[in-house]
């Protein structure tokens, strides 16, 4: 490709308020926005770049016998109608929906391909002879998202990688989840992500028991992740589980009192009217919404250790809820009949359910509301003042410094992308859509599914957030949209401009990808604009051209050396052959010693 004929140009000013991927994406001309928040379009070089990861995915995929289609992005409400996700989508505004013109039949734009896949599957097997399969395809997505951000990153329009896999029984789904985690532990390290983890996830709307999200780790990013530092545990905050500080509570039990706590409503207003009372021997009780949405909503009460945050998506799992929000303060006045600040689990009957967390368990002498206004109690206990429960919960956010769960280690915060997710998905879309199969006995079964996603163009953002600098993007060989970028200092000199062309029709001859900067620009513009795009390896063709000699420059370490044509061209056909064929361990020790 010559630089000349490139579409679009780079840009030199660019809005603020962006995260570094975004910023360095649209600066160097790989994406646009299109019109509207949330819509991108993938210019030449994005565009090379994605098909780059596509082609990864499905060639991991293949590999293991997986499956590939192309399925419909506009689908039927009949279709959803039989998982009940039809009316779950519309209550969350996240479908884009349309009526046809010719009848009353509703249409989605898909967000996501599980009933699709079910029918299909469904319809074509019936033997246990068939099982397992796993089908996969790379498609446009659309998510009516109410705050589209960080670029791709969270769009309205994407593009995603989904399997689906359906098989015998319960081992058969757990062997094809595992399967697919290895599948995808080799494509992103394939797509050169330098800190990927699989950590414990919510499944969220697409349901099931048991997920998996792999997360770009780097200093930005939706998801706030909590990982051990002794041990292999890893888990989005919305999922982790830890141990928190446990403290002694004195064996004998004091006699409960009232006392009066004027305009006194939060654990830390608490703990400095009560000196000696810490937040830990505190309970606080939050009212909360279930369903909110719905015609059938009603409130339940969460109480939990005063120095712990209660997590909402583990109180929404544990209700199997479709969603959990908490009450507005006319609600919270109305079931506890105080104002908002004082609700305890002291007679407190106006709510559906009463739900402690562990971190109650053992709780002696502790401070609570008493559900009326201005008053609090004080050396409260369970099995005296308020009934034992029958059941605690873990309810509680996982924080950074909290110990580990699994070895008692340390937890550590970091953000992350999330580029993949793994769901073992159980039997309930296929018993919703009748896919089932005859066993070896002559017995109807029905199938149990797993289903996998990857944001391929959430990856192009994952990728450059972990591999650039202040000068622009560092592409990993396998991805990048040329392996070779040219860079004749003056091409209007004609020994450069020779050696120039000849070095780019030997190296395109060759089948390397090669770009070449024909354009008339000043030296220090090419080398700005080669840095922000970032292809790993520059030639720079300048005073030595008479002599055959050029710079070969290694974008990401900044190293150089003088060679001559013929060891460059030697150079970039192996680098090549290295990106082409998934020699990643050739290509790694190449790339170190140049």
């Amino acid at each position: 490709m010559r630089y000349s004929r490139l579409f679009p140009p780079t840009l030199r000013v660019m809005r603020a308020n962006m995260i570094a991927s975004h910023q360095l994406l649209e600066k160097a001309g790989f994406i646009r926005s299109v019109a509207s928040s949330g819509i991108f379009a993938l210019l030449p070089l994005g565009k090379l770049v994605h098909d780059r990861i596509c082609g990864i995915v499905f060639d991991e995929m293949s590999q293991d016998g997986i499956q590939h289609v192309d399925l419909p992005i506009l689908q039927s409400s009949s279709l959803w109608e039989q998982t009940g996700r039809w009316e779950k989508y519309l209550k969350s505004h996240t479908m884009f929906t349309t009526k046809e013109h010719y009848s009353s039949e509703m249409f989605g734009l898909s967000p996501t391909a599980e009933e699709v896949i079910t029918t299909l599957v469904a319809a074509d097997i019936k033997s246990w002879r068939q099982l397992p399969v796993i089908i996969h395809q790379i498609g446009r997505k659309f998510r009516d998202e109410m705050r589209p951000r960080y670029g791709m990153v969270r769009s309205r329009e994407f593009v995603m990688s989904d399997a689906y896999s359906f098989d015998l029984d319960e081992e058969g789904m757990r062997n094809s989840f595992e399967l697919m985690r290895a599948v995808y532990t080799r494509i992103f390290k394939r797509l050169g992500l330098k800190n990927c983890i699989s950590v414990q996830a919510d499944s969220g709307a697409i349901g099931g028991k048991g997920s998996a999200e792999f997360m770009a780790v780097c200093d930005v990013g939706e998801d706030t992740l909590l990982t051990c530092d002794k041990c292999d545990y890893g888990a989005n905050m919305e999922k982790a589980n830890s141990h928190y500080p446990k403290h002694d509570y004195s064996l004998i039990q004091n006699p409960m009192r009232r006392e009066l706590t004027p305009n006194t409503r939060t654990v830390e207003e608490l703990e400095k009217l009560f000196p000696g009372i810490k937040s830990h021997n505190m309970i606080k009780t939050i009212i909360f919404t279930v369903n909110p949405d719905s015609d059938q909503s009603y409130e339940v009460a969460v109480c939990i250790r005063g120095d712990l945050a209660i997590n909402v998506v583990k109180l929404t799992n544990i209700l199997g809820a479709e969603g959990v929000v908490a009450a507005v303060d006319s609600v919270v006045e109305e079931v506890t009949g105080a104002a908002v600040g004082f609700a305890g689990p002291i007679g407190l009957t106006s709510v559906k359910r009463i739900l402690f967390d562990e971190s109650t368990r053992g709780m002696i002498n502790f401070l609570c509301g008493v559900n009326t206004t201005d008053n609090h109690g004080l050396d409260v206990n369970f099995g005296r003042d308020i009934d034992e429960p029958l059941e605690r919960y873990e309810l509680h956010v996982a924080t950074s410094g909290h110990g580990c769960p699994d070895c008692g280690g340390e937890l550590k915060e970091s953000k992350g992308i999330e580029v993949g997710h793994v769901f073992m998905l159980q039997r309930g879309y296929a018993e919703a859509m009748n896919a089932k199969f005859l066993d070896d006995s002559g017995k109807l079964q029905t199938m149990w599914m797993g289903c996998y996603g990857i944001g391929t163009t959430r990856l192009v953002h994952a990728i450059v957030e972990q591999n650039h600098d202040a000068q622009g993007i560092i592409w990993p060989i396998t991805v990048a949209p040329f392996l070779v970028h040219i860079v004749p200092i003056d091409y209007a000199n004609q020994e450069q401009a020779k050696v120039a062309d000849e070095l780019y029709q030997l190296l395109s001859a060759k089948g390397v990808d090669v770009l070449l900067d024909d354009r008339p620009e000043r030296a220090g513009v090419k080398f700005n604009d080669a840095d922000l795009i970032g292809c790993p390896y520059r030639v720079n063709i300048g005073r030595l051209a008479g002599e055959r000699k050029v710079e070969f420059r290694n974008r990401e370490s900044g190293s150089s050396q003088t060679l001559d044509i013929e060891q460059v061209i030697e150079l970039c056909v192996n680098f090549q052959q290295a990106r082409t064929h998934n020699n990643t361990t050739s290509q790694l020790t190449l790339a170190k010693t140049t």
